[in-house]
């Protein structure tokens, strides 16, 4: 009889060392996917609040400004692209891969006049960190819309 207990307690640890491994595989991967998730985020976050800011360099930097931007200036060199924009949210844009960054700026009013309006519209390909079950690059975009003022 004690052999059989014996036998029995062993084949339990058995299982419970596999229902363990299956466990401790899901939970891993349920956690690294909760990170790749955070990482998405923040970088959301982050492509918004630089969108916010070339909108914000953008409409103190109209036609009455020292340095303008928009229609008829230096800057902005082809259609719905103002270089100083750019660069301004890829400044703001920490942790971004710039060449995975695309800019567009466009004077909805066609001028930069104080009262127009400028549209700032960023988008970031988001290539994951981890790569937890297989998951793809996506685009993530964003954008503002305020009135110059200066």
């Amino acid at each position: 009889m004690r052999w059989r207990l014996g036998q029995r307690r062993q084949g339990q640890r058995g299982q419970a060392l596999a229902e363990f491994a299956i466990v401790a595989t899901v939970f891993i991967l349920l956690i690294l996917g909760l990170f790749e998730v955070g990482f998405a985020v923040r970088n959301y976050n982050t492509l918004a609040e630089a969108t916010r800011e070339g909108s914000r360099y953008a409409i103190v930097h109209g036609a009455d400004s020292w340095d303008p931007s928009g229609p008829g200036t230096a800057h902005y060199t082809a259609l719905n692209f103002d270089e100083k924009v750019a660069e301004v949210v890829e400044s703001f844009g920490a942790g971004l891969d710039s060449s995975r960054l695309t800019v567009e700026s466009e004077w909805l009013d066609g001028t930069n006049q104080s009262g127009s309006r400028v549209k700032i519209t960023s988008r970031y390909t988001y290539e994951p960190y981890l790569n937890v079950m297989g998951m793809i690059s996506f685009e993530m975009g964003s954008s503002s819309t305020m009135e110059i003022t200066n």
